[in-house]
């Protein structure tokens, strides 16, 4: 943009008509997205809540995993036992919609941190054979297919809007039955752990077999609690029935609450990417203001001087 230097005015600089049109433009813009951050605040402070509550689930239910580990034999259960690790199924979840900042670029870094060697993300490089992919979320899908669509073994799509418990059955079937099958020695979860509105961090969770360093970073998974050691239980028909069942539903469980925890993460990444495109449209603004009101005084200065030489040049 030409600017206004010294009080003479540029021929190239474009009209006062225009600058009112571009202010009028950038303030639509800014309307749009304010409203679209005021909504995913709201979509925010719900999934918040739903992801509060369902941590609350998964902790108890691994605090019920640790007692029963000490009264059965876990590591002859499939779904416990530690193997040597051939190939992985690799799960990420992002969003099917945009606007959310480098909240999909983080999930698709971490995957390919996690994948360091086998994957390599924006070159001509494919996963190695020893990796399946599952994709969560629109946004995802389509850069995994970039990469190679022979280890993309499936994709799922929709997950945006209200997360039901249901809506997880066919991923956690899929990964379960592979598991169990021998088609996979690991299952692991690549998605963004809700911190705070400011702060989500993407993490790698093993999902498949279970054990107790199962995240990558340790801190966000909470200890077992000691009160619930001191609690006295009965197991019916048996400790070993009961944690075959509490395996299946725990695996689900993960499942469900990484993708509630994505979902959080996901909107107050759009809220704060909005907020910042309002903001920088309110300083747009006010820089064409100026400059807008620059051109116009320009103007009537250079029309009082030209009526002002006229008159005293027919006086």
């Amino acid at each position: 943009m030409n600017l206004i230097c010294g009080g003479v005015h540029n021929k190239n600089m474009p009209s006062t008509q225009e600058f009112r049109r571009r202010i009028k433009s950038v303030n639509s813009t800014r309307q749009i997205t304010r409203a679209m951050e005021m909504v995913a605040s709201v979509k925010m402070q719900k999934a918040v809540r739903a992801m509060q509550s369902t941590r609350s689930y998964i902790q108890t239910s691994w605090n019920l995993l640790e007692l029963l580990g000490r009264v059965t034999s876990p590591d002859s259960h499939p779904l416990l036992n530690q193997r040597r690790t051939q190939k992985t199924g690799l799960i990420t979840i992002t969003s099917d919609r945009g606007l959310c900042g480098s909240y999909n670029t983080n999930i698709i870094n971490k995957a390919n941190s996690y994948a360091a060697g086998n994957v390599k993300i924006g070159e001509q490089a494919e996963i190695a054979d020893n990796i399946d992919l599952v994709s969560i979320g629109q946004k995802g899908s389509g850069q995994v297919a970039k990469l190679s669509k022979s280890n993309l073994i499936a994709q799922f799509e929709g997950f945006g809007k209200e997360i039901d418990f249901e809506d997880i059955l066919p991923v956690s079937k899929l990964m379960i039955d592979s598991y169990l099958e021998g088609r996979y020695d690991k299952v692991v979860l690549i998605y963004s752990h809700f911190e705070s509105t400011l702060k989500q961090t993407p993490v790698a969770k093993q999902i498949l077999p279970i054990t107790r360093d199962h995240i990558d970073i340790p801190s966000l998974w909470e200890k077992p609690s000691e009160n619930f050691n001191n609690v006295e239980f009965k197991f019916e028909p048996s400790p070993d029935a009961v944690l075959d069942r509490i395996l299946i539903q725990f695996i689900k469980m993960q499942i469900y609450g990484a993708l509630l925890e994505a979902n959080a993460s996901e909107h107050s990444a759009r809220m704060f990417a909005m907020k910042n495109a309002s903001d920088n449209a309110k300083d747009l603004i006010n820089d064409l203001t100026l400059t807008y009101n620059t051109i116009r005084q320009d103007g009537i200065t250079r029309e009082i001087a030209e009526i002002s030489g006229a008159a005293e040049a027919m006086s």
